[in-house]
């Protein structure tokens, strides 16, 4: 059962910590995941392309014909001219015509008498005219970035409108269009951006973005849209997710407004048709069919005039490849999305993954755990890779990676603690009980395995107890506060037991068992613990200041000391054992410590414990006591400090010894005397002494009388329960 809860604690620290550090720091394995997804991308069945799309090329070839770029606008014009006769179904520039022609002859002769063509002017008829939709690019970017702020909007001809949502797209300030004069005459545009994570990859691209309280739509959306002729495009969120939808298309997006990139293999490769073919008409390097009713992206693959971006086979894609393989991903509904259910499918596989590899645990072996681990790692790949490749799931990897490596850690530090059984038993029977010093030498001497034989020995046994325990626990009904109250009062007086050598034998409740000189000899051990009993009654002091501060309860004790010969070894049954003490030594110091309370004194030893003292003590004879039910009658002294007392404490013992040596001695008249005179000092070491055996001489003298007076105090239960 104990064992049972450790995993169960085990799972829950594991699942803990992993929630805990992505719900705190999303994403801080981005990298990781990412390369788990190139991996899926790299190793899955090749992705078809349907060719939707065709690329019209500006590439090496065509810039070494037609000359350096950018190329003048009538030469764009031409191209546009000739790929609108090959009756394509639309026709997308990823260029952004946003400077004034300056190779136009009207730029160059301004003030000729003879009307000049204008280049800009020119394309910007070729693209009016066109029959075929034709889709402008431009660019979006903040204000910031340029020092200026564009006040124009690019027109769209349909209506963007949201339905139940509340996205947080990706918003800007300013726009880099094209030249009114090309931007007028086109039929749409659409924007150009797409988002670079950190390592330079797109992972995603935006198909919405909000430019002046308006939302736009990027070239690949407008291009989709506009093959479908649909007026509105409405972005709805529903038990799927959240979408766009134009007529019959849905497509998946995020709460930016973007969609996945589904790369398509880098072996199946968009058409590509070098604009110098399509300028000069050259059928011999491409067919009629490769244009026809296909959408057509006019763009850039050439050196130096391309921009690219990484993929995930270790390869580069232009900006124009990039445009198509999202048109193709819409138009193929091909889309890589998150789930509703990515989040619990997260937590469930945490919990499982968890669950099964601390399992290990309970098997003691190294190698299951690394077994289970490696079993565990190879199945959640390949449930991850099938959802990847078969429904196009995009799940984060992070909760599995972490939870593998984290269980693995912690079932790995369990199988150290488990090797060390047997030292752990040992210290996890005299590490609570004995000093280090004690506990090292026990471990060094007996080869590891304890002194369990059971033996006679002479020792001094300290008991203490709270005073008034009780009524403590009644004023503090919290029971966090309680515990937190008697731990920081045992700690301190467990430390100075230990450190003073000592042996905690057991708690009971608020006492305090004690022992020196076993399970090995300490020199002194008279003087040791009568040292560590004063020391308390001066921690207390600390102790109550904390108390004070936190309005809690004071703490005053009671200490019992005794030394004799006890049994000494371990106690118990094959489940349950304690390495402790017994006999009537014991026994006699549980009275001490409980006859405390009646002569009030913090601090009591007996005659035995007072003979085997080396130093100086400030120590007072209170009384000759035996317990019922024993033949033995002894001297029980207070302890009140450490060192020598001074003149004026001297003369207040002898007087109190005299007294009490009177009254052994049935001189009651006499001892009455001297304890009243005693309880005219200001500064009295024990009034209470005092009114006790001033009480006892009145008593005796009368029951003297008939011959029955005994100096000896008996101590049984009604003497400690009524004091």
């Amino acid at each position: 059962m104990k064992s049972l809860l450790k995993y169960f604690a085990l799972v829950v620290f594991v699942c803990g910590i992993i929630l805990g550090i992505n719900k705190q720091y999303p994403g801080h394995l981005e990298y990781i995941n990412n390369k788990v997804i190139d991996m899926f991308f790299n190793s899955r069945n090749t992705v078809s392309n349907n060719n939707n799309v065709v690329i019209v090329d500006i590439d090496d070839k065509s810039i070494n014909h037609v000359g350096q770029w950018p190329w003048s606008r009538n030469t764009i014009a031409a191209l546009t001219k000739n790929i609108i006769e090959l009756n394509p179904s639309s026709i997308g520039f990823r260029i952004v015509f946003s400077e004034t022609d300056r190779t136009s002859p009207s730029h160059l002769f301004p003030d000729s008498e003879v009307p000049l063509e204008n280049y800009d002017e020119t394309l910007g008829l070729v693209i009016e005219d066109s029959e075929v939709p034709i889709i402008l690019g431009y660019t979006f970017y903040d204000a910031e970035q340029l020092d200026e702020q564009s006040n124009e909007t690019p027109y769209i001809p349909a209506v963007i409108k949201q339905k139940n949502t509340n996205l947080h797209f990706y918003e800007t300030s300013s726009a880099f269009l094209n030249i009114p004069i090309i931007q007028d005459s086109s039929y749409s545009s659409g924007f150009l951006n797409t988002i670079s994570n950190d390592d330079g990859r797109v992972i995603y691209s935006p198909l919405v973005m909000k430019f002046k309280g308006q939302l736009f739509p990027s070239l690949a959306l407008e291009m989709v849209r506009t093959i479908y002729s649909a007026r509105e495009v409405d972005i709805v969120r529903n038990n799927n997710g959240t979408n766009i939808k134009l007529a019959d298309v849905t497509i998946p997006i995020d709460e930016t407004g973007s969609m996945y990139v589904n790369y398509i293999n880098s072996k199946q490769k968009f058409k590509h048709i070098s604009a110098v073919d399509i300028l000069n008409k050259n059928f011999n390097n491409f067919l009629l069919s490769d244009i026809a009713s296909k959408i057509v992206l006019v763009g850039s693959n050439a050196t130096g005039i391309a921009q690219f971006t990484s993929t995930p086979f270790n390869t580069n894609i232009s900006a124009i490849d990039m445009q198509a393989n999202i048109i193709e991903n819409i138009l193929s509904n091909k889309h890589l999305v998150k789930p509703k259910w990515e989040t619990n499918f997260q937590y469930i596989a945490t919990i499982v993954i968890s669950m099964l590899i601390l399992t290990t645990i309970f098997y003691g072996s190294a190698l299951a755990n690394l077994l289970v681990s490696l079993t565990m790692t190879i199945v959640s790949y390949f449930v991850l890779k099938t959802l990847f490749d078969d429904h196009g799931f995009l799940i984060d990897s992070t909760y599995v990676i972490e939870t593998i490596l984290l269980s693995l850690t912690v079932s790995i530090f369990a199988h150290f603690l488990q090797n060390r059984n047997e030292m752990i038993n040992i210290k996890g029977k005299f590490a609570s009980k004995v000093s280090k010093q004690v506990m090292d030498d026990l471990l060094d001497t007996s080869n590891r395995k304890g002194d369990k034989s059971s033996k006679r020995k002479q020792i001094t046994i300290f008991f203490s107890d709270i005073k008034s325990f009780t009524k403590i626990t009644e004023k503090i009904d919290d029971p966090d506060k309680l515990t937190r109250f008697i731990n920081r009062y045992m700690d301190a007086m467990t430390k100075n037991i230990m450190i003073g050598q000592g042996t905690v034998d057991k708690f009971m409740g608020d006492a305090i068992m004690a022992y020196w000189n076993a399970p090995y000899d300490v020199e002194y051990h008279e003087d040791m613990a009568v040292s560590s009993a004063i020391e308390q009654i001066e921690i207390l002091n600390d102790i109550n200041d904390i108390n004070i501060k936190e309005k809690m309860p004071l703490i005053h004790i009671r200490i019992g000391i005794n030394t004799g010969e006890a049994f000494v070894g371990e106690v118990g049954g094959e489940f349950r054992s304690d390495y402790t003490v017994m006999g009537k030594a014991v026994n006699h110091t549980a009275v001490l410590e409980q006859v405390g309370k009646y002569y009030h004194a913090d601090i009591i030893i007996s005659q035995s414990t007072k003979d085997g003292l080396k130093d100086d003590y400030v120590i007072m004879l209170i009384d000759i006591m035996q317990v019922d039910g024993t033949s033995d009658a002894f001297n029980i002294y207070q302890v009140f400090s450490k060192g020598k007392a001074d003149e004026f404490l001297s003369e207040q013992i002898e007087d109190f010894e005299k007294g009490i040596m009177l009254f052994r001695e049935a001189q009651f008249d006499d001892a009455i005397l001297i304890f009243r005179n005693l309880l005219l000092e200001e500064d009295l070491l024990n009034k209470k002494l005092c009114e006790i055996y001033i009480e006892r001489c009145k008593i005796n003298a009368i029951t003297s009388l008939n011959g029955t007076f005994d100096p000896i105090q008996s101590i049984n239960k009604s003497v400690i329960s009524n004091s």
